[in-house]
C-alpha cells in the first residue's frame, strides 16, 4: 500500500520550529486529532500557549491530494498573538505515520514534523494476526 493510500485518521503527535531568530518563539510539541474523508481533512490541534501559560486550542481544515498534505490552522480564544492563520504544507511518508513539511505565517516559516500515535500501527498489526489466524 502506497502513501498515497493512507488514511490520515488519528492521533498525530507533532512538532513545529520557529526560525532561528531571538524574537520567534520555541520549539512547540503539539497534538492534533484529525479526521480524513475522502481528501479532506478537518482536525482540532491543542499546544502549550506560548505566552499566556496552559494551552491554545486550533481547528484545522484541509486536504490530502496522494502524498501531499495542506491544511490552514486557526486558533480561537488565544489572544491577539494567534489571530493569524497558519499554513501547513507537507508530505506523508511511505508508510502513511509521518507527515514532514513547512508551516507559513506572514513573513515566518519553519519546519514541522507529526507522527502518527503508535495505537493506530498496534491496531493494524492486531488486525493483520487476527487475519492469519482465522
Amino acid at each position: 500500500m502506497g502513501a498515497g493510500s493512507h488514511d490520515l485518521t488519528g492521533k498525530w503527535d507533532g512538532v513545529f520550529s520557529y526560525p532561528d531568530v531571538p524574537e520567534a518563539g520555541p520549539t512547540t510539541p503539539f497534538l492534533a486529532t484529525i479526521s480524513e474523508t475522502g481528501g479532506v481533512i478537518k482536525g482540532e490541534v491543542i499546544e502549550p500557549h506560548e505566552t499566556g501559560g496552559g494551552t491554545a486550542h486550533s481547528t484545522i481544515l484541509g486536504q490530502r491530494i496522494g502524498t501531499s498534505v495542506h491544511f490552514s490552522k486557526t486558533y480561537h480564544d488565544a489572544g491577539w498573538e494567534y489571530q493569524a492563520t497558519v499554513e501547513y504544507f507537507g508530505t506523508l511518508s511511505d508508510d502513511g505515520d509521518t507527515i514532514v513539511g513547512e508551516w507559513r505565517i506572514k513573513h515566518w516559516r519553519g519546519p514541522f514534523e507529526m507522527i502518527r500515535e503508535a495505537s493506530r500501527s498496534i491496531e493494524v498489526a492486531d488486525e493483520a494476526t487476527e487475519e492469519l489466524d482465522a
